[in-house]
């Protein structure tokens, strides 16, 4: 027979032998369950990734979106500023020859307008000759008027003298 003490001794193997394989199934679980965890982590984190991924695709996909109508917008912005300037020098051209031909009238004007008040003041002047003179020949025209007026006066009181003397001597003669 086993000598009890390598019963003992077996035994004390066994139990150390099993405790040992528990606690290596006990580590093997730990292991399996912070695997697992680890896993579930880990697709965790590959999902979020992957929706952090998308999200920026996104992202990305929208601002290139945006960034190509801004371009088209940009593009639209230039032909209109080059059309208007286009337009701006066109007008600028305009306004010019516009003050050009407005200086050529003004001076035309101008022109017209000194002729017309040398005329006037030519024709004043004429005018006031001619009144002077016509004011003349009327004062003259008047003395002469005044001086046939009294001459017609003593005409008529000679005339009325004489009258006077023929009837006087008709009446003398009518008496002898």
């Amino acid at each position: 027979m086993i000598p009890r003490h390598f019963h003992l001794c077996y035994r004390k193997i066994v139990a150390e032998y099993e405790k040992t394989i528990a606690q290596m199934i006990e580590d093997e679980q730990r292991e399996k369950s912070v695997s697992h965890q680890t896993v579930q982590q880990l697709v965790l984190e590959k999902e979020q990734a992957l929706a952090d991924l998308n999200s920026v695709e996104k992202s990305l996909a929208d601002l290139f979106r945006r960034y190509e109508k801004m371009k088209e917008v940009l593009e639209g912005f230039r032909k209109n500023e080059e059309v208007l300037k286009k337009c701006a020098q066109e007008y600028l051209s305009r306004v010019k020859k516009e003050e050009q031909r407005y200086q050529a009238l003004k001076v035309h004007a101008e022109e017209k307008l000194d002729r017309a008040n040398a005329e006037i003041a030519q024709v004043r002047g004429k005018a006031q000759q001619e009144q002077a003179a016509y004011q003349a020949s009327l004062r003259k025209e008047q003395l002469r008027v005044d001086a046939l007026e009294r001459t017609l006066e003593q005409k008529n009181k000679e005339i009325e003298e004489l009258t006077k003397i023929c009837d006087e001597l008709i009446a003398k003669m009518g008496k002898s």
